[in-house]
């Protein structure tokens, strides 16, 4: 998976960062299978588009839609860096088919 877009930058009054990324494949449940090597999963599946919610500790978490391409991620400022840089890396360690990291 790779990062096309990234749309907005914004620092909230709780002290995260907050982008949002379009990337080249929709979400899919495999992905978010994925995504569990990396952290903890929350799928809302009562919604006529399921919604989900990643959490990485003390880093970053990740909210969307399963089957859409934008991604919400919230970043703890103090740990901005080193965040991107594991947020990067674990989309463009993800190949569909694959669920090995």
């Amino acid at each position: 998976m790779q990062i096309l877009k990234t749309n907005k930058f914004k620092r909230c009054v709780d002290g995260t960062v907050l982008k949002e990324y379009f990337v080249d494949e929709v979400v899919t449940r495999e992905t978010l299978s994925y995504f569990e090597d990396y952290g903890k999963v929350k799928i809302l599946e009562n919604l006529k588009q399921p919604f989900f919610s990643f959490l990485k500790e003390e880093f970053f978490s990740i909210k969307g839609m399963v089957g859409d391409q934008t991604l919400y991620v919230r970043y703890h400022e103090e740990h901005f860096e080193e965040s991107h840089v594991l947020f990067t890396t674990m989309i463009e360690r993800w190949i569909p088919g694959e669920l090995e990291n």
